[in-house]
């Protein structure tokens, strides 16, 4: 069996379709997908209240804001993240006819 055939998939007319993957730390991705954001909404909303605090507006108000800017801020971490892991090109693929 020929090792190139796996790396290359054909469609309906033949054409050899590439497809490509992202290589990342699996465990790290887990992370940034789902405790990061709560991390950052934890932390935001314990910043919004310090700052609450400091100048006298309501606590609960400036820990919902600081808990929405947290999210808001690890989305966009994410979406970084996301765009930034590298195509590794030497990656083994696996395709459902293989299975």
């Amino acid at each position: 069996m020929n090792i190139d055939n796996k790396k290359e998939k054909t469609d309906e007319k033949n054409n050899k379709i590439r497809l490509k993957r992202k290589k990342t730390n699996m465990l790290l991705a887990a992370f940034m997908i789902f405790i990061f954001p709560i991390i950052a909404i934890f932390i935001g909303a314990f910043i919004g209240s310090y700052i609450g605090n400091f100048i006298e507006v309501s606590t609960k108000t400036s820990e919902i804001i600081g808990g929405v800017i947290g999210f808001v801020l690890s989305a966009v971490i994410i979406k970084l993240f996301d765009k930034h892991s590298k195509i590794d090109e030497n990656l083994e693929k696996i395709y459902w006819d293989d299975l």
